[in-house]
């Protein structure tokens, strides 16, 4: 590549223009409509069987079997009805149409030749192909016109840099193979850097391939005339009815008058989607150069109902059958609030909860406002949680931050007597955050996510253990990656820790216990911990879980289920040199729904030498 020479090259273009032959002959088939009128002779084909074939490399075998004239005609049902004289002609036309089929993919001297046997009934063709060498590229040259090459050369950066990169990611330099197909991607790709880059009319003043064949050589020579660089002017919402103007604005990530970039549109209309307001959402922008300094930009939404109420029945080896009912009001009591109520009913587990969300405001940032009162049963105990929580959260593409006051009581009793073993709740000022880059939300093959959750806080104990300051810290890692073709891995990484005195009464909600289908398969739901003396179950201060997890489709015929084999270890303890992990393996299956992957395994635990069953499954409708 070489350095902008604007003024010139539309002339360059034209002298070019003018010296070279066309490098790529257009290919069409004969028309049927042509075919037909062909003047037919005395002898019919109906009597005698034709045979083609082609020897070439496979993969232009491929090529001329598709789209050669002669190999299309033999290979449809009504051959027989083919004047003979119309199929000699297309046999004497094969050679001259392969080559021009070959030099497509950059083989510019190909020796193309057909033989053929007549036994009386069947009439063998053979068509011989020796392509030669591949053609490649000796020279590309991009140059560029317009506002763009003119911001470049007065020194400015962002232009220089766009200018630089569209020559860096040339995706045919010299040394690369040319073809056709190549030949038009790159020029798309150019086209489409600059477009996204605000450049919205971007196109091609002239592009030429000049074919030097004795060499097998191509020079590239192209000019862009970028067109105006387009500005972000006033932003219009149409289609709204409970939502105000103002929480839509809330989610742009850009200003008037900055350059109107393709992903900060596709950015914006992510985060759109992602607010639970709307069914759809889309954002038109029709490219005026006569607006470019300040484009308008249409946003066009279809709210979702202003109160939705679903039900939910699921299971899970977890907690067991539960029944799910929830209710969504996007404008509570007519503020720009979003109110969630839940109400979940199983076997060993009920909770009840609302949520208060805030329309998007500027930031973008969302206040929010929650109550919830659960109880669950768990390794022998009756464990009953309260919590009311303040806070905002803020969400990016990939990261998820979520900052809030929270007040929680968790009281423990003994199933078998009604005991209460603890009763103690706490004040805490917590941080969540969640960072994702992952090739699928819900069933990902590739990636990463990793969550941090941060707590410091004072708990008030009613038992004999002391009130006082308390911190805590959980994360989590998750690996997702391929291994060759259709195998798949998943691992996973959890280490946390509550840091306080260890006489510090701390509710047990905020403790650790593990064990479960997410967990350590092989053992019951929270079922791995310490005890006390008296041998009921109590959280653990520190905690540390891993998984590695081999999958692969099981069937051809339907590559949603896979089979798995997997290997889990972990524990939780009062500090870290009581740790001793538990180990838990097993096989599973894996249905990979479009809501998500559902999950059957069958584990043995090492610790507890029984076998279990853990599945997760649940139908909303």
């Amino acid at each position: 590549m070489t350095g902008p020479r604007r003024r010139t090259a539309p002339l360059l273009l034209a002298v070019l223009a003018a010296t070279t032959t066309p490098v790529m002959a257009q290919v069409a088939a004969q028309p049927a409509a042509q075919a037909a009128s062909a003047p037919e002779d005395d002898t019919d084909a109906r009597d005698v069987t034709w045979t083609l074939d082609i020897d070439a490399p496979a993969e232009l075998r491929t090529l001329l079997a598709r789209y050669l004239d002669l190999s299309r005609y033999l290979a449809t049902p009504d051959t027989a009805r083919v004047p003979r004289n119309e199929l000699m002609r297309l046999r004497q036309a094969a050679p001259a149409q392969a080559r021009a089929l070959l030099e497509t993919q950059g083989y510019f001297n190909a020796r193309v030749s057909t033989q053929a046997r007549d036994d009386g009934s069947v009439i063998a063709l053979r068509l011989l192909v020796e392509p030669g060498p591949l053609a490649r590229v000796r020279q590309a040259r991009l140059e560029f016109e317009g506002p763009l090459s003119i911001a470049a050369e007065q020194g400015d950066p962002a232009a220089m840099a766009l200018v630089e990169r569209a020559r860096q990611h040339w995706s045919l330099p010299a040394g690369e193979a040319y073809t056709q197909d190549r030949w038009s991607s790159a020029k798309g790709e150019v086209l489409a850097l600059l477009r996204a880059e605000g450049y919205a009319t971007a196109g091609w003043s002239g592009t030429v391939a000049q074919m030097h064949t004795i060499e097998n050589r191509a020079v590239l020579f192209l000019v862009a005339d970028s067109g105006p660089l387009y500005r972000f002017g006033d932003v219009q919402v149409v289609g709204l009815a409970h939502v105000d103007a103002d929480s839509v604005r809330a989610l742009q990530t850009f200003s008037t008058g900055q350059p109107l970039r393709e992903q900060a549109l596709l950015d914006y209309q992510d985060r759109l989607v992602k607010s639970a307001l709307f069914d759809s959402v889309a954002i038109e922008m029709e490219p005026d150069p006569a607006l470019a300094d300040a484009m308008p930009v249409v946003v066009k939404v279809r709210e979702r109902s202003l109160q939705q109420a679903t039900l939910g029945l699921g299971v899970s080896d977890n907690t067991g059958p539960r029944v799910t009912l929830e209710h969504v009001h996007q404008r509570f009591l007519g503020w720009p609030w979003q109110a969630k109520s839940k109400l979940q009913l199983g076997r060993t587990d009920q909770q009840a909860s609302i949520d208060l969300t805030s329309h998007p405001l500027p930031g973008p940032y969302r206040n929010l406002v929650s109550a919830s009162i659960g109880q669950t049963d768990a390794s022998g105990l009756e464990v009953t949680t309260q919590r009311a929580r303040m806070g905002r959260s803020k969400d990016d593409e990939r990261l998820e931050r979520l900052y809030y006051l929270e007040w929680q009581r968790s009281r423990t009793r003994q199933l078998d007597n009604g005991l209460t073993v603890d009763d103690t709740s706490a004040v805490s000022g917590n941080y969540q955050w969640i960072w994702r880059q992952l090739d699928h939300p819900l069933l990902p093959t590739k990636g990463l996510s990793l969550s941090l959750d941060t707590a410091l806080g004072r708990s008030y104990a009613t038992t004999a253990q002391r009130s006082g300051v308390f911190g805590r810290i959980n994360g989590r890692l998750t690996h997702y990656a391929t291994l060759g073709q259709n195998w798949y891995t998943t691992s996973r990484l959890q280490v946390g820790q509550v840091l306080s005195a260890a006489d510090v009464a701390v509710p047990y909600s905020l403790l650790f216990r593990t064990g479960g289908d997410d967990t350590v398969r092989g053992y019951a739901y929270q079922s791995l911990g310490p005890s006390n003396a008296a041998g009921t179950a109590v959280g653990g201060r520190v905690t540390a879980v891993g998984s590695v997890e081999l999958a692969r489709p099981i069937l051809r015929s339907m590559p949603a289920l896979w089979g798995a084999v997997f290997i889990d270890a972990g524990n939780a303890a009062p500090d870290w040199r009581s740790l001793d992990a538990a180990l838990g393996y097993g096989v599973g299956l894996r249905w990979r729904s479009p809501v998500g992957a559902l999950r059957m395994d069958v584990a043995y635990g090492q610790q507890v030498h029984q076998v279990r069953l853990h599945f997760s499954v649940g139908i909303t409708f």
